[in-house]
């Protein structure tokens, strides 16, 4: 929620000083979200399919693996962000797409609302490139948790062959 909250903080600043991005760099910057929101999902779709058979065996008793997904556990917090970026990650694609196309239309309206959809356009593209770089940090804090849980492992296995 803190996040969202940010991520509004910028096109609320820029609407009231009446900052304006340029119309020519709006369909670059648009590519540049979806490419990237694209791979998010990829790398988030790989981290599901890691942990979600983990989440069924727990779920029904047959977990195999030492795994915790009780409401406190550190497996548990990382797939709710997991998925809070996979969810972040398709709507801002979403956005894209009703933003390209509010952009293409916009003048075929009268001039009120030609300048109703570039402020709505900027707020909406603004709003989600913070949703993005909270998704891209949220995809490199993922996988330096793992990493460093993975070398506390490495490191316990270390220490119980020199015993």
């Amino acid at each position: 929620m803190k996040a969202i909250i940010a991520c509004l903080i910028t096109p609320l600043l820029m609407l009231f000083f009446r900052v304006e991005i340029d119309p020519a760099a709006v369909s670059s910057i648009l590519g540049l979200l979806v490419g990237i929101a694209g791979a998010i999902f990829t790398i988030m779709s790989i981290w599901v399919a890691f942990l979600y058979p983990s989440v069924l065996k727990t779920l029904k008793g047959e977990n195999l693996v030492n795994v915790d997904f009780s409401a406190g556990g550190e497996y548990t917090a990382r797939l709710t962000e997991i998925i809070s970026v996979i969810v972040q990650s398709a709507s801002t694609m979403i956005v894209a797409v009703v933003l390209l196309v509010l952009v293409s239309i916009g003048k075929n309206f009268g001039f009120n609302a030609e300048a109703w959809i570039k402020g709505t356009c900027q707020f909406g593209l603004l709003f989600v490139s913070g949703l993005q770089i909270c998704a891209l940090i949220s995809t490199i804090r993922i996988n330096l948790s793992f990493m460093d849980v993975l070398e506390k492992q490495r490191s316990k296995r270390a220490k119980d062959w020199d015993v």
